[in-house]
């Protein structure tokens, strides 16, 4: 009985199946975004979040005076402070985990665990650290929630950049 070896890249390459260097190749782009993107957002998140006082309490009087106009004029009613606040808590978690799934590729997976064991340890700096602000369950929902928009939506955006690289190779023309 003749035991078959597995596939080298050589061979692979001879039938037109992708090689795992070209597969990393393709993903490499959307990685490097992610790599970039999570070093400039990071130092954001930490300074909004670990800040002594919540960021948003300063702006609140203009905030609240700017929705009250709106709510006059019969525009955007359904939107009162607290929910702007909930909503900013799913929006910062959202660009984390897009970014979090082109870096870690096929391990997106754990995107969703990562991004809620990041907002449990700002919950818990900010109760046992910083006394001027609230650690609640709703912010780590609120989180939660943005960070599984962010995996879908990045799920979303590689598949969308796959089949377009997919076409171009079918084309001939010459992958991004």
């Amino acid at each position: 009985m003749r035991r078959s070896l597995p596939p080298t890249r050589a061979s692979r390459a001879r039938s037109g199946e992708p090689t795992i260097d070209a597969r990393a190749a393709h993903a490499a782009p959307l990685r490097r975004l992610g790599v970039v993107g999570l070093l400039l957002a990071l130092p954001v998140v930490a300074v909004v979040t670990l800040w002594p006082t919540h960021w948003l309490l300063r702006i609140k009087p203009r905030v609240v005076q700017g929705l009250e106009w709106l709510h006059a004029h019969d525009m955007l009613e359904w939107v009162y402070w607290t929910r702007l606040e909930v909503l900013t808590n799913v929006a910062m978690f959202v660009p984390l985990a897009v970014l979090l799934v082109f870096v870690l590729g096929a391990r997106r997976w754990i995107v969703l665990g990562l991004c809620l064991a990041v907002t449990v340890g700002i919950e818990l700096a900010q109760h046992l650290f910083l006394p001027g602000r609230v650690a609640t369950v709703r912010d780590v929902v609120a989180n939660g929630v943005g960070a599984g928009l962010g995996v879908l939506i990045g799920i979303g955006i590689e598949a969308i950049v796959r089949r377009g690289r997919q076409r171009g190779r079918e084309r001939g023309t010459p992958a991004g």
